[in-house]
């Protein structure tokens, strides 16, 4: 992770830069997580984010998906990240 963007690697091998929206560590799993975007636009005018598992190796770093028994933890967090904002 670069100034705030991370290169990401689809599953057909096509790379795509994103923007990292925050980072944020679960200590209870010890698992990194990254919220990201593509500047991507939805039907309401909402850009879309991004949520995965970020994993270092080495100096790389690759995302995996969200376990569903993860959700859960990581929504809560996320609205807390917001209440926050809007305070």
């Amino acid at each position: 992770m670069e100034n705030g963007k991370i290169t990401v690697i689809d599953e057909n091998g096509k790379e795509a830069e994103a923007k990292v929206l925050l980072y944020f560590k679960i200590d209870k799993n010890g698992k990194d997580y990254v919220l990201y975007t593509f500047g991507e636009v939805d039907d309401q005018a909402m850009e879309t984010i991004h949520a995965s598992v970020l994993v270092k190796e080495n100096d790389k770093y690759r995302l995996e998906k969200i376990a569903d028994e993860e959700w859960l933890e990581v929504k809560d967090i996320m609205r807390e990240i917001i209440r926050n904002e809007e305070e």
